[in-house]
């Protein structure tokens, strides 16, 4: 009985949502989690590292792990939506409070104890691991941000597609020479591209062409992986040489997320009858409820796993029995730990996006916002001082500080139009 409740609740609640969309965003912040939990590894000198690094014939599964592509081109469909049914000013102040909020708690909690002894390394290695995958919050409320601008750009695709996409491959060009810094300018012009790109995902989810053009677009990206400068690698792992596929993001990327792309939008009908099933529509849809939540906090369950593993000296060699047993173990405790943590964390994430200042400023807000959660992807949560993001100056306090002012900024009364957190 209790789980027909859950299930006629969910289903109510979703009464309106693109299923296939949602699910989308849900997977693949589930394939991310699940991969992060598989990809540690401890060697036996004392030291983490990426199972990669020791086992590097394992890089093709990179290319089935990385699936962010597909998470920025379903959310620019959600974005393209609410946008138009909201104008403007309403469509930057859920969306900024919807991504900000949970960032500014788990900020908050580990500046809160991390900080104070920024004087040992230790710690300051600490905060950066927890910070570390915070660029992707970072980036997509950048991007989600742009979208009032980009959305604009939809009526002539092919022309904005071409040029943006010739930005990429110029920027790539400047990374093999020693201006090899400006790079990182692909951070947000790829996953923009993406998030471009997914704008058309109504109109390519008609289209027969759709499936085969994007296995040649996948096929495309790794040949160029394998004949250009780049990494085989879709994720950065040290020691594997070429340029990085992720960090900063490459045209490789690009080319290849846009066959992601295309393939989701060929297979759309059979998702859709896949997901009209409410018994396979509601695990999907709690999981997306506390998507970004599972995102941040599943970082310090691997980490605490994997600490837990160096102090009881566990080094089996990757891929034995024993380090499946293992590494399989942390997946099933992970996804719903980081699961639970989220829906602890939901109430001061409601709290603290009620707040807001005499002044609403939602558009420089999300670009303030977006740029100091990069900083803290770059510095983590007990830098005292240092460099940031693209150099800039960054501190754990006075990043902290600039979050809080950023989402206070962000938040406005709301209107009868504004769109909820779940849109």
């Amino acid at each position: 009985m209790a789980d027909t409740g859950i299930r006629a609740r969910v289903v109510a609640a979703s009464v309106g949502r693109d299923r296939v969309l949602d699910a989308i965003k849900a997977v693949a912040l589930l394939v991310v989690i699940v991969g992060h939990s598989l990809a540690w590894h401890t060697p036996g000198d004392g030291t983490a590292v990426n199972v990669l690094e020791r086992a590097p014939w394992l890089i093709p599964l990179t290319w089935v792990f990385q699936v962010l592509p597909l998470f920025f081109a379903a959310g620019a469909v959600s974005n393209a939506a609410s946008l138009a049914r909201h104008g403007r000013r309403d469509y930057l102040s859920a969306r900024g409070r919807r991504l900000l909020a949970p960032v500014v708690v788990y900020a908050t909690f580990w500046t809160a104890l991390l900080a104070p002894f920024g004087a040992s390394e230790t710690v300051v290695g600490a905060g950066r691991f927890l910070a570390q995958l915070l660029w992707f919050a970072g980036v997509y409320l950048l991007v989600a941000a742009a979208a009032v601008f980009t959305s604009r750009w939809m009526a002539r695709p092919v022309l904005t597609l071409t040029v943006w996409l010739a930005l990429i491959v110029a920027v790539d060009t400047i990374r093999t020479t020693s201006f090899s810094g400006w790079g990182w300018i692909n951070m947000l012009l790829v996953w923009g591209w993406l998030h471009q790109v997914g704008y058309h995902l109504p109109v390519l989810r008609t289209r027969r062409w759709a499936l085969p053009a994007g296995i040649a677009l996948i096929a495309a990206a790794v040949a160029l992986a394998f004949a250009g400068p780049y990494s085989h690698s879709l994720i950065s792992v040290s020691g594997i040489p070429g340029l990085s596929n992720l960090a900063p993001p490459s045209t490789v990327l690009a080319v290849y997320g846009a066959g992601q792309i295309l393939i989701v939008a060929g297979l759309w009908p059979h998702l859709q009858r896949a997901l009209a099933n409410d018994r396979r529509w509601v695990p999907i849809a709690l999981l997306g409820a506390r998507g970004m939540g599972m995102y941040l906090w599943h970082i310090p369950l691997v980490g605490l796993a994997a600490g837990l593993a160096l102090a009881l000296g566990f080094a089996a060699p990757p891929l034995t029995p024993v380090w499946w047993l293992v590494h399989i173990a942390v997946v099933l405790l992970v996804v719903p730990g980081a699961w639970l943590l989220a829906g602890l964390a939901a109430n001061p994430e409601k709290a603290v996006g009620r707040l807001r200042l005499a002044v609403s400023s939602p558009g420089p807000a999300c670009t303030l916002g977006g740029l100091v959660v990069l900083n803290i992807a770059a510095t983590g949560f007990a830098t005292w001082w240092g460099l940031g993001a693209v150099g800039l100056p960054s501190s754990a306090w006075l990043n902290l500080t600039l979050l809080w002012l950023a989402l206070l900024v962000v938040n406005q009364r709301r209107s009868h139009s504004a769109p909820t957190d779940t849109n």
